[in-house]
């Protein structure tokens, strides 16, 4: 006799055999929730790729966070972050969308927060990309090419701007 499609209980059985099964808590579902606009604007370019310029557009004016290894001040503004490699071994800062959203293993890596404009990170860059929310539903990431074409755009929608 087949045990095959049958609602058998799995009691008794060994437990190798067992599908794996991820139970997802509320506090996950909380946490997955888009809670900002520009999450909201990722959240939608992730189901529509031709809404990406969308996203751009909103991720340079969003407030997003990255993480130094130095608490950046009034008089200490070099801001040491936190660097990750993408598979391909580039380096990428990682930047967040909200606070929620950092792995606290970064944070043991790089402790001090720090608030900007997504531009503001677009233009500081230099022969680096970034990814934002690294490890997380919410993410995408942009190589040093990209950066580089950002900051180009940018200087034709201002030219007295510095990138």
């Amino acid at each position: 006799m087949s045990t095959e499609n049958t609602s058998a209980p799995l009691d008794g059985q060994d437990p190798n055999e067992r599908p794996d099964m991820i139970i997802e808590t509320p506090m996950d579902k909380e946490r997955a929730r888009p809670k900002t606009h520009f999450e909201m604007m990722l959240q939608a370019g992730l189901n529509k790729p031709e809404l990406s310029g969308s996203v751009l557009g909103a991720f340079m004016s969003a407030e997003v966070f990255f993480l130094s290894r130095e608490e950046v001040t009034g008089e200490n503004k070099n801001a040491q972050p936190l660097l990750l490699t993408n598979p391909a071994g580039a380096p990428m800062v990682a930047v967040f969308t909200s606070i929620e959203r950092i792995p606290s293993s970064y944070i043991d890596q790089a402790g001090y927060g720090v608030k900007v404009q997504g531009a503001t990170v677009v233009r500081a860059l230099q022969g680096t990309g970034f990814v934002v929310n690294p490890g997380d539903e919410l993410s995408f990431e942009i190589p040093a090419e990209g950066v580089e074409i950002l900051k180009e755009q940018m200087l034709k929608q201002d030219p007295d701007a510095e990138a």
